[in-house]
């Protein structure tokens, strides 16, 4: 009880007058009423609010004034939040508390409450080791240490500066290695002409990572060098050895080598079945989504962005009726629209893939996906040597499917002007070979010639792998099922 009261006695001395934070059990107070106003998105300007609030649309002093008490209030509920629990306890969240630790102990520090602070340094210091928060045991282990000096144990300041050394070891290490991953990963941001550049420091980086994790044993280490890793091997293709690398880190977490509380499984979910997409594992690559899509709270944007890999794997495994349920999923409703305007331009592109696929496989356009989720695609046109040449393609598609023969020739100059301006390069191999296939068949207009001339260029694309950063996004249907497609189409036509 003596403690208690001196925290009262602490609290009553120093607080604000004002309380620092919201009373949601008052329904009478403006605070509460303004809170409930912007939480059910009721207003959307001052004149709004001050109107429900104060009967006007004039912006007086006292509202003025509420709106400051309110966000500062609104700060200070930022120290009391109680996070959802997850399937690990992640390290942001063991920050977050332990932070909020140090402030309590600092607070009694200043208060000359020495004994007292060290009870929550210590509470402190049990997270951060177990879940492994090198930043947070030196910050609690110096304060510590000034307690223990000014209340002469010597024995534990000994004990204690013991473990500190260690600390600052571990530390060394963990600058080093943020410096290398801030580093590397910004060169990645660079213009594509630099980038070369960068990639050819990324092998020496990521062994020297290895060689800090192997020295320090930080988790948070080898976090960044996992991150790294996965970056570098998705800029080279190398997709079929980015699923190992997540396959080698679970191995770690589960051998009790790296801290739960650094393991995202949630990243690590949304790589894999990206990269099981990329490297062609539709089956696997299906079977990962659907079991993992649960790990994201629906409608959220980590959701959307998984959603886009689990709509294209059903795409690419040609599973169609799985694809229609996924993208009635998303597209209903106006969670959409929280989304920004490119991202709801490439579901509009997925869309319309789709319901081009679904005439030529069923012969029929369903009522569910057959309006526009927007009319017109501003961005994605402008994306000249990524989405662009996927609406070109569906474009020309689209006007084969018409059987204008007249605007054939039209169709195919379109092609070769697009193909020699902005295809060029290694990584443009598998769409400029898919743009020469479509040339024939514009062309030739014959299904069975178009076949036998075009059987070349087919084994060279199905030779040819994906890319690994500039067309990663283009083919929403494999260019080997649009080269079928377009036979179907000149078949339909009548030119065997």
């Amino acid at each position: 009880m003596k403690e208690l009261q001196r925290l009262v006695k602490i609290i009553d001395k120093n607080a604000s007058a004002s309380s620092p934070l919201i009373n949601f059990q008052d329904e009478s107070t403006l605070e509460y009423k303004l809170f409930h106003l912007l939480k059910n998105n009721s207003v959307d300007s001052d004149e709004a609010v001050a109107k429900v609030l104060y009967g006007s649309e004039k912006l007086t002093g006292s509202y003025r004034m509420l709106k400051s008490r309110f966000r500062r209030k609104l700060y200070n509920h930022l120290y009391f939040l109680d996070f959802a629990p997850d399937a690990f306890y992640s390290a942001n969240k063991v920050n977050y508390t332990c932070l909020s630790l140090l402030t309590e102990a600092q607070a009694l520090l200043i208060s000359s409450e020495l004994k007292l602070a060290l009870k929550v340094l210590e509470q402190a210091m049990v997270l951060a080791t177990k879940y492994e928060n090198n930043e947070i045991k030196v910050l609690a282990l110096e304060m510590i240490c000034s307690i223990n000096r000014d209340l002469s144990k010597k024995r534990e300041l000994d004990k204690r500066r013991e473990e500190l050394l260690a600390c600052y070891e571990v530390q060394v290490s963990e600058r080093e290695g943020f410096w290398l991953y801030e580093k590397m990963l910004g060169g990645l941001k660079v213009v594509t002409s630099e980038k070369l550049s960068v990639l050819q420091d990324f092998p020496a980086a990521l062994a020297r990572m290895w060689e800090l994790w192997k020295v320090s044993k930080s988790s948070k280490i080898f976090f960044w060098r996992h991150i790294l890793q996965i970056a570098y091997l998705e800029q080279q293709g190398e997709y079929v050895e980015v699923v190992n690398a997540i396959a080698t880190t679970e191995r770690l977490v589960k051998e009790k080598k790296v801290n739960t509380s650094w393991y995202n499984r949630k990243f690590n979910a949304f790589i894999e079945v990206y990269a099981l997409l990329q490297s062609r594992q539709y089956e696997r690559g299906l079977e990962l989504a659907e079991k993992n899509i649960k790990l994201f709270e629906k409608y959220t944007a980590n959701w959307f962005g998984f959603m886009e890999n689990y709509v294209l794997l059903a795409i690419h495994d040609q599973q169609y009726q799985l694809a229609e349920n996924l993208l009635k999923d998303v597209i209903e409703g106006e969670h959409l629209r929280k989304l920004s305007d490119s991202s709801i331009e490439r579901w509009e592109l997925y869309r319309r893939y789709f319901v081009f696929l679904e005439e030529q496989v069923v012969g029929e356009r369903r009522q569910a996906l057959s309006f526009e989720i927007t009319a017109k695609l501003l961005i994605l046109p402008n994306d000249k040597s990524g989405f662009n040449l996927a609406l070109l393609v569906l474009d020309v598609l689209e006007k084969l499917s018409e059987g204008a023969l007249d605007d054939l020739e039209v169709q195919a100059e379109r092609v070769r002007k697009y193909t020699q301006k902005y295809l060029r390069g290694e990584k443009a191999e598998r769409p400029r070979l898919f743009m020469r296939l479509l040339l024939l068949a514009l062309t030739r207009q014959n299904a069975r010639e178009a076949r036998e001339q075009g059987q070349v260029l087919l084994e060279k694309l199905q030779a040819t792998p994906l890319p690994g950063d500039a067309f990663t996004e283009v083919e929403i249907v494999p260019y080997e099922h649009l080269w079928e497609h377009v036979l179907q189409l000149l078949g339909q036509q009548g030119r065997w």
